[in-house]
């Protein structure tokens, strides 16, 4: 079970404890990412998240910060996506304290150092380097930028571009961090072996000084293309790398659930239609997978390959065929029920870990009107039914909203617009 609270200054705060573990897993979540940022800024959301390990006032040095927690065997790192920041600790349970304090820290006492900046702006550009050296996952931002529109909130890359990460500012840094690393936006996820009580004294001690303020509110998506679109960028490539993909629902959706169960059908793992199909009937592949991204207002389903450049057209076929089964024919039940046991087993799996059990409250807590236990998640995808899945396939994977992306030595890829039939 969890409990919900809100500390003095309006942070909120979810509390999970689980005694039979002896670790504890603090999870600090701001609501600020690239979606927040402009064309001129794009990519400092995630710049701010690296210069947080650099050093505050109290720990000068990004040593001072790694050192104290390595001393204590703990895990910890951060990430940065659209819609979010994170920070996270996860430690012994007897390390709850210096966690908060390292946390807090870092998120109100970060000193920016101009020297930091400079050796962070290069690495940050190597890691740049580093995504466009690997189709595999350089073709994720292409389809996003291609789905929801260059330069707009959704279609812009987290990391930014080189262009940008030159030219930020320190002043820009500093700016940016004091205009969302505020109260509304904070939200502090707890989870392991801790003492409620303490807890909330340690973090009201902790994060209690942040001011009250706002929560950020997030610029509507544009209204997405209801034509079909085909977007080649050109790369020479030993594979073509694509994604097929369409306008899809937003992470509070009512129909969530049943496109969780057509993902993991399609193409979410070993046995699935797309992964037997296309990689071990036909042999025409090494990867394939299905996914669904979704943000607040709006998503993406897709279809993920890695294909020998003269087998694109026979993929394209292969996969059409699938979809238009799926669109057609109810899903029998024996296939239905292996794909909601898959969901809840891998769920009941996450659920052992402290910092995934902070993470799955976390993350609904940031965007969903209401949050749900796992045993509640657990009773939606029971009652997904194979109509249900049929409904939202004819819904999601309708062909005159097709995006088709690809990454690979071919110029023009209009001509696969014949191996699209669903």
């Amino acid at each position: 079970m969890f409990k919900q609270i809100k500390l003095k200054n309006g942070i909120k705060v979810i509390l999970a404890p689980r005694a039979q573990t002896r670790a504890v897993s603090v999870l600090v979540l701001m609501r600020v990412g690239s979606r927040y940022e402009n064309s001129s800024n794009n990519g400092i959301s995630h710049f701010v998240e690296h210069l947080m390990f650099k050093g505050t006032k109290k720990r000068p040095s990004t040593l001072d910060i790694s050192q104290e927690l390595d001393s204590i065997g703990a895990d910890y790192n951060a990430f940065t996506s659209k819609e979010a920041t994170g920070y996270y600790i996860k430690a012994g349970k007897e390390n709850l304290d210096l966690a908060c304090d390292l946390l807090s820290d870092m998120l109100i006492e970060s000193t920016f150092v101009q020297e930091e900046i400079e050796r962070e702006r290069g690495i940050i550009l190597e890691e740049i380097n580093m995504y466009e050296d690997n189709p595999m996952s350089k073709i994720g931002d292409f389809f996003e930028e291609d789905l929801f529109g260059e330069n707009t909130s959704l279609g812009q890359h987290v990391i930014g571009t080189p262009q940008n990460i030159k030219s930020i500012k320190r002043a820009d840094i500093v700016s940016y961090w004091q205009k969302h690393y505020k109260a509304g936006n904070l939200l502090i996820a707890i989870s392991g072996n801790f003492n409620e009580k303490s807890a909330l004294s340690v973090l009201e001690e902790k994060f209690g000084i942040i001011k009250k303020s706002k929560r950020n509110a997030i610029r509507p998506a544009r209204v997405l293309s209801s034509k079909a679109k085909f977007c080649a960028h050109h790369k020479k490539t030993n594979q073509a790398h694509l994604m097929l993909g369409f306008p899809s629902i937003s992470s509070d959706h009512k129909d969530r659930y049943a496109l969780g169960v057509l993902n993991i059908i399609l193409g979410g793992n070993m046995s699935s239609r797309l992964f037997i199909q296309v990689r071990e009937r036909l042999g025409l592949c090494y990867f394939i997978t299905s996914g669904a991204e979704m943000f607040e207002d709006t998503g993406a389903f897709y279809i993920h390959a890695g294909l020998d450049l003269k087998n694109v057209d026979k993929a394209l076929d292969a996969v059409s065929k699938e979809l238009r089964d799926i669109k057609e024919n109810p899903v029998a039940k024996e296939e239905l029920l292996k794909a909601k046991q898959f969901i809840k087993g891998k769920m009941a799996l996450s659920q052992e870990d402290s910092l995934e059990i902070a993470s799955f409250y976390a993350g609904q807590a940031m965007n969903r009107k209401k949050i749900l236990t796992p045993e509640q998640v657990f009773a939606k995808i029971d009652k997904v039914k194979a109509s249900d899945v049929r409904r939202v396939a004819c819904d999601i994977l309708n062909k005159k909203k097709a995006h088709l992306t690809t990454l690979s030595p071919f110029k023009d890829i209009h001509k696969f617009d014949k191996n699209l039939d669903f």
